[in-house]
């Protein structure tokens, strides 16, 4: 049973590094973006403007149920 015990806890420890291998990849790509094309977050900012714009605009068309 201890056999098992060591098993799991050096699985956990080999996942746990793999995920910060993970994140710290996935944050310097973020910063490569940013570094190359600054413009970027003005063009995701004017995105999401706009697909809440479209929200706001299907919501206020939708049918309100009035009960009686």
């Amino acid at each position: 049973m201890n056999r098992i015990h060591a098993d799991a806890i050096a699985a956990r420890r080999r996942q746990r590094g793999q995920a910060t291998i993970e994140y710290t990849v996935v944050v310097m790509l973020v910063v490569i973006v940013l570094i190359a094309r600054p413009s970027i977050i003005d063009d995701v900012v004017t995105a999401l403007k706009e697909a809440y714009s479209a929200f706001v605009y299907a919501i206020s068309w939708s049918d309100i149920p009035i009960r009686s």
